[in-house]
């Protein structure tokens, strides 16, 4: 738990920030829609727009140093492809290296931590839009998302992991199966 805390903290601090900014503009648009919003599906997407702010804390964040010019920028994305420095483009290199001869810590936030940061978005997604309830979509849009970060970091300076996005994928898998699993058993209660 100690390993995961720094995380935490970290997330804790965006998600604060953003809570007055998420509550106007949301009571805003609802009040612009002239119906009554429904009070479960407020608070759920409340919780999924905070789990995406969480996120985008962890992986995108810091943001590029803004004020340099593009060409110089691309220049350094150019250099790390070359040296291929802190990218892996070789699926299960880092799963298996991790699984191997990484400390508990290590593989809690590398192995679990991946997995675990994509389990809202396949769970929440398809509660919150029936159009994302085909579990091929669902998993679709978590690869999507994380290939998207992942090719994003390489222009921050961060790592760049194929296994990221195998991890983060089937994260989504999984959090589509709860899905699947909490409806199956709803539907079965009614």
């Amino acid at each position: 738990m100690n390993a995961v805390m720094p995380f935490l903290g970290d997330m804790s601090r965006f998600v604060l920030l953003t809570v007055p900014i998420w509550l106007v503009s949301r009571t805003l648009w609802l009040v612009r829609r002239e119906r009554a919003p429904h009070l479960w599906r407020e608070v759920w997407m409340t919780v999924f727009v905070f789990y995406l702010i969480a996120l985008l804390s962890q992986t995108v964040l810091p943001l590029p140093d803004l004020t340099e010019s593009l060409p110089r920028l691309m220049e350094r994305v150019q250099e790390r492809l070359d040296a291929r420095w802190g990218i892996n483009l070789v699926p299960l290199a880092t799963i298996r290296a991790f699984w191997l001869h990484g400390t508990r810590s290590q593989n809690l936030i590398n192995l679990a931590g991946n997995v675990g940061m994509f389990v809202p978005l396949g769970l929440l997604t398809p509660a919150l839009w029936k159009r994302w309830r085909a579990w091929w979509r669902t998993v679709l849009l978590c690869a999507g998302c994380s290939l998207f970060i992942e090719c994003f970091q390489l222009f921050i300076g961060r790592s760049v992991d194929v296994d990221d996005v195998i991890l983060n994928t089937l994260g989504g898998a999984i959090g589509y199966l709860l899905f699947a699993l909490g409806q199956a058993l709803f539907t079965k209660q009614k």
